[in-house]
């Protein structure tokens, strides 16, 4: 990626996206290219476009409750409330909550208890729970939480994919 101009991706020989690295890794075509590119990979959670008090939101609903997160303008324009998506949110866009910063219009949040904290050097990868399934969110060492501990996590929606379940394409 780092000395290419342009990329192709290929999938059982199939062209799946031919774009510039940062166009493949930020907006990835297809769940497939997504799940391809980067590591840790992307997070995917089955979602539903909801109706909430300041607007669209994205929900995100399992035996273990229902999290809301905020859908962007440009996406909630071009998306009917009731329609389930595929939500891929890249591991360094989950980052901790920070009460003190002033708020952001496209950042969700979600509270997740803390699996699995794994050291690496310059990052700490975290796997945390987020309903029934596994998350990966990278953090600055200083900035990691404790395994057994509950994170709230900021979601930085603005860089979220939504992605069709049914074609695994990007919306």
């Amino acid at each position: 990626m780092t000395l290419a101009s342009r990329i192709a991706v290929m999938h059982q020989g199939r062209l799946q996206q031919f774009a510039e690295p940062s166009v493949v890794y930020e907006r990835p075509a297809n769940i497939f290219v997504a799940g391809f590119m980067g590591s840790p990979s992307m997070n995917f959670l089955p979602a539903e476009v909801a109706s909430g008090d300041s607007g669209p939101m994205i929900a995100l609903t399992d035996k273990g409750g229902r999290a809301l997160l905020p859908l962007p303008a440009d996406t909630a324009a071009r998306l009917q409330p009731g329609r389930k998506v595929v939500l891929g949110i890249r591991p360094e866009h989950l980052t901790r909550h920070d009460p003190e910063r002033p708020p952001k219009a496209s950042l969700g949040r979600l509270d997740a208890p803390v699996e699995v904290v794994e050291p690496t050097g310059a990052e700490t990868i975290v796997i945390v729970r987020v309903g029934e399934r596994e998350v990966t969110a990278r953090f600055e060492p200083d900035l990691a939480p404790r395994e057994g501990s509950t994170v709230v996590l900021a979601v930085d929606m603005g860089k979220a994919c939504l992605f069709d379940p049914d074609t695994e394409r990007l919306l």
